[in-house]
């Protein structure tokens, strides 16, 4: 490889997650990782994809309302590795522990879904703050639209992630968060059938390659070098010359194994040359003898394959002179055709290579450009790999062996789980459950499982569970209105966190902030042609915000005579008021619908048309002012929903599916409301009483 004359791009991975412009609405979106922070995924990765404008530390309500308004007609998932996953998270999003026998879940790649742009991103980077914030790490991304598509790449990524899903521990249960993940990714592949296929440029491809095991349904084992180098050699024969950037390696005689593998791949016959980029130790006792932290099988192994071998320190600080840890993966090969750079979750170790029986799940994208004359695209894809600083002498440094990944390695107060603890699921609504799954010949002696938020208390221990007769599925009752926080179980001297799903997120209770919102609140949100605005500017007005504007008319209320009168509170400002929000509800109601959870999220959500219903009702139950007035308000919603004629668009819910959902909710609205209402007609007057009648009987036809 020529010497690099040119930066990487520094820009900030988490503007990955944020969709294009024409991207269209969100449909869903599915990421993997090792480590995981909730509140980062919550707070930043998925605010970014959701276009979500507040920011949660300074606006903190504007924030939960914009993402409850936003998350219920979308898919969010986390695939996690087990001994990682459970840490609390919000119920709105699911969290799926993967269980790699003799391994690690380790892939960091996220599949974002829009109405007219797919992304994948594939990083070296854990979903958490040193991941995303303050380590030097290395990520991609592949592009999709209707205009052009890589469905290569798509299927590869969508295929890699269900056997990720099937790894679950209970998958075969058909787990209520492991069938939404299951209906996403199906959702995908259905979404991009219509879609045009990229024509793959002459001297530039892309390709996913991944690490993975062998699986029980078949599925059989992958390796990432081996992928990587057929690709290579589909370009024009084997590598003479490979780069390798890793932080960690393996830390016995398995680093050998994985440098001889990659060395049997290269060329035969000719000049193979191999540069290890390696961490290195700087501090006072690394001036006299220079300290490499790297096992020295690395030095010793490509000579006895007749590869010359040299040795560069990984830098400690971007080109910006920022001290970042090193936590990018890189894998350069290069042949005369081509250049080629693999980027993504795989050290250079046996299980994140591919070599032998014990193998991670990683995954990479492999970047293959051809060597032409006055080509430039080689030179950029080598510009990639940042400066380093040569070992001119590697045969006197001394090599401290392969040292542990700080974030990746497993946390004292955590160990893996036993097997025998498989899934805990949410029951809400009127009758809340926690519903465990467990597999009787796998868990241990003794154990307890305890509920923690707001306090702590034993949910089920291993005496009571045996007690019970040893149920494979058990039901516990939950009173308080709010889910558990997390889930510990407990087992010797052991504990491990238990991840903790929703069966369904729609029967989840409102945030308490959102029982203050009033009926014409609720109906500002959902008639604003930008919902996000109007929440914002809500929560402003509540928290006493105004513009200089309106401080500057206002006047003390003894010396505005006209205050008394003031327009706003009439009964007519009021009446057209609403109708107009109410001719632009109706407005958004017809517009283009991508799926039957986003359909009934627009209809039974938080800030829906039934919990809109809802306020209204109360309203007329509750007003110590006109019955008839209030009732009429229900009224003019029930007319305006009953007129909505809705405009399908291309890859949108078809119109006959949207009739059939959306007609069987307004007559089991219009009959709620006839419910609700019928306690109280005596307060209204005949007149109006007939006029509801007949509205109602309309909406039921």
């Amino acid at each position: 490889m020529t010497k690099r004359k040119k930066t990487p791009d520094t820009a900030a991975m988490l503007e990955l997650w944020r969709p294009p412009q024409d991207a269209g609405d969100a449909v869903g979106c599915l990421a993997s990782t090792y480590t995981f922070d909730p509140e980062l995924f919550d707070e930043q990765c998925l605010a970014r994809f959701l276009e979500i404008e507040s920011e949660p530390d300074r606006e903190d309500l504007a924030f939960l309302l914009e993402r409850e308004s936003r998350l219920g007609g979308v898919y969010a998932g986390v695939l996690v590795d087990h001994t990682q996953a459970g840490v609390a998270h919000s119920l709105r999003w699911d969290v799926l522990p993967v269980r790699i026998p003799r391994g690690k879940q380790h892939a960091k790649i996220s599949l974002l879904v829009s109405h007219r742009h797919v992304r994948i991103i594939v990083a070296s980077a854990n979903l958490t703050e040193a991941g995303y914030r303050t380590n030097y790490e290395v990520a991609g991304a592949v592009d999709l639209t209707p205009e052009g598509a890589d469905t290569e790449s798509l299927a590869a990524a969508v295929d890699f992630l269900h056997a990720l899903v099937r790894l679950v521990p209970g998958a075969s249960e058909r787990l209520p968060a492991v069938q939404r993940a299951e209906e996403f990714l199906a959702e995908v592949e259905r979404r991009v059938e219509g879609w045009k296929k990229r024509r793959r440029r002459e001297r530039t491809r892309q390709h996913l390659v991944f690490t993975l095991p062998a699986v029980d349904d078949g599925g059989p084992a992958r390796s990432s070098l081996d992928s990587a180098v057929q690709e290579c050699r589909r370009r024009g024969g084997s590598p003479n010359e490979a780069w390798i950037a890793s932080p960690f390696f393996d830390s016995d005689g398995a680093s050998s194994r994985v440098a001889s593998s990659l060395c049997k791949l290269m060329a035969r016959g000719g000049n193979r040359a191999v540069c290890f980029c390696v961490p290195a130790v700087r501090d006072a006792e690394s001036a006299a003898v220079l300290r490499l932290a790297a096992p020295v099988e690395l030095l010793r192994t490509p000579p006895l394959y007749q590869a010359s071998v040299s040795i560069e320190m990984l830098p400690e600080a971007d080109p910006d002179r920022n001290l970042r840890p090193w936590h990018a993966k890189m894998m350069a090969l290069i042949a005369e055709q081509y250049s080629a750079l693999m980027i993504g979750s795989s050290n250079f170790t046996s299980a994140g290579m591919g070599v032998g029986q014990n193998r991670n799940a990683e995954a990479n994208l492999l970047t293959i450009v051809d060597r032409v004359t006055y080509g430039r695209d080689a030179s950029r894809l080598e510009a990639v790999w940042p400066e380093m600083d040569v070992v001119e002498q590697p045969e006197t440094a001394q090599w401290l062996g392969a040292r542990p990944d700080p974030e990746e390695a497993e946390p004292p107060s955590s160990t893996p789980f036993q097997a025998g603890f498989l899934a805990a699921t949410y029951r809400a609504g009127d009758e809340r459950r926690i519903v465990l799954r467990l597999d009787a010949s796998r868990l241990p002696e003794d154990w307890h499982i305890h509920a923690h938020g707001q306090g702590e208390r034993e949910l089920l221990s291993a005496t009571y569970w045996r007690e019970s007769g040893c149920p494979p599925v058990v039901e516990l009752a939950w009173n308080p209105v709010q889910p558990p926080e997390k889930l510990r179980v407990g087992w010797s001297d052991c504990s491990a966190f238990l991840p903790l799903n929703v069966e369904d997120s729609g029967a989840l209770p409102p945030p308490s902030q959102l029982e203050q919102m009033s009926a014409d609140d609720m109906l500002l949100i959902l008639a604003a042609a930008d919902p996000s605005a109007a929440i914002r500017a809500l929560t402003k007005r509540r928290a006493g915000d105004s513009d200089d504007t309106d401080l500057d008319t206002a006047a003390p209320i003894d010396l505005d005579p006209l205050r008394r009168y003031d327009l706003r509170v009439t009964f007519l400002h009021r009446i057209r008021r609403r109708s107009r929000f109410l001719a632009q509800l109706r407005a958004n109601l017809e517009r283009p619908v991508w799926g039957r959870q986003a359909l009934d999220w627009r209809l039974r959500g938080l800030i829906g048309i039934q919990s809109l219903a809802d306020r209204l009702v109360r309203e007329f139950t509750t007003t110590g002012g006109s019955a008839d007035e209030a009732l009429l308000n229900l009224a003019d919603l029930l007319i305006v929903l009953r007129e909505v004629d809705y405009q399908p668009s291309d890859g949108a819910l078809p119109k006959n599916e949207f009739e059939e959902v959306y007609r069987a909710f307004l007559r089991q609205l219009a009959d709620g409301l006839h419910r609700q209402t019928e306690a109280s007609r005596e307060r209204v007057s005949p007149q109006v009483m007939l006029f509801w009648e007949r509205v109602l009987e309309e909406c039921r036809s």
